[in-house]
Order: structure tokens, then sequence, then C-alpha cells
């Protein structure tokens, strides 16, 4: 998984519960996932296990390995990449407000065609808007056996903090002597 500003909301939806079967980077190494999620899928294919892999990896994300959906296809993986697309790099927008370096220019993503992107690759590419779209885009159909699908989801613009607000900053002893 590499969408770090919507983990939370993957997690609520898509909980882990089985064991090796969860990758995601250890640091903030923008570009992990998608190469990664195609030596998983690399692997599941040598074992023979049948076993698909889900890759979340958000639109700005992708944009640092794009290359890989080349690989995926060429090696006609079983790799379904989920992409949220809110059309920019949400985690360095949150870092700079972290850092108070509001306004760092080329964070923004206008016009990305994650699906013709996808295409061009030689995936199968997908946009589902709605709910109804999604449901039909994650059908066991969809999954190709002899490629990869990207499945390009919008999601909102929104920028949360890195770290939550602390409500009561002095420990119960401050003040005391």
């Amino acid at each position: 998984m590499e969408t770090a500003s919507n983990f939370a909301d993957f997690l609520q939806s898509w909980p882990i519960v089985k064991p090796d079967s969860y990758y995601t980077f250890a640091s903030g190494a923008l570009g992990w996932g998608s190469p990664a999620a195609v030596g998983i899928a690399l692997a599941q294919k040598k074992s023979g296990s049948g076993r698909p892999v889900v890759a979340l990896i958000g639109d700005g994300a992708l944009q640092y390995s794009i290359q890989s959906l080349y690989s995926a296809a060429q090696n006609k993986l079983k790799l379904i990449y989920v992409v949220p697309c809110n059309d920019e790099y949400a985690i360095l927008k949150e870092f700079a407000v972290l850092e108070k370096t509001p306004n760092v220019p080329a964070l923004d993503l206008p016009g990305l065609d994650i699906v013709a992107t996808a295409k061009a690759y030689g995936c199968t590419g997908v946009a589902a808007n709605t709910v109804d779209e999604i449901k039909k885009a994650r059908s066991p159909r969809r999954f190709r056996p002899r490629g990869p699908t990207v499945i390009a989801i919008r999601v909102a613009h929104q920028l949360r903090p890195l770290i939550p607000p602390v409500i009561n900053a002095s420990p119960r002893w401050a003040g005391k002597s």
C-alpha cells in the first residue's frame, strides 16, 4: 500500500485480517508501492498460488514508478491496482503543513488520466466513481487472469493533519513542586 493520505479510510473498509497478506513501506520512500506489488505478484505467479495481488497506490505516488505498469503487463501478472485519484500529492501537502511550508509548488496533478495511462502500458484500465461502479470494477470477472487491472477511483481533496492535535499538552504533574 502506498496511499498514505487515504490509509485510514482503506483500513476501515478493508481490514488486515490474515498474516502474509499486507505489505507496506516503513518509511517515506515515495514510489515503492508499485514495483513492490510487481515483485510480490511475480512471486505469487512463480509459486503457482494463483493468488491475486491488490495494490492500493495513490495517483501521486504512482507517478514515481509508473513504468512498473508495463512490467506487470509484460509478465501478465494477476495484479489489481486500486488508485484513489485526488489530483494531487496529498501526503506531500500534509508534510508541507506540518513543516510550516505551505503552498509548495508542483504538488497539484490536474489532468492525469490514470485509466488511459494504464491502457497505454498494456493493462486493463477502469474508472469507478460511484459505489455501483466500484462494486462492478471489483467483480471477479474484472480481474483478468492474464494481466493487470488498474481501477481509478475518484476521491475528494482532503488534507489531514499528520500529527493529531494535542488536547491537553500539560502533564498532570506540571506546576507541582
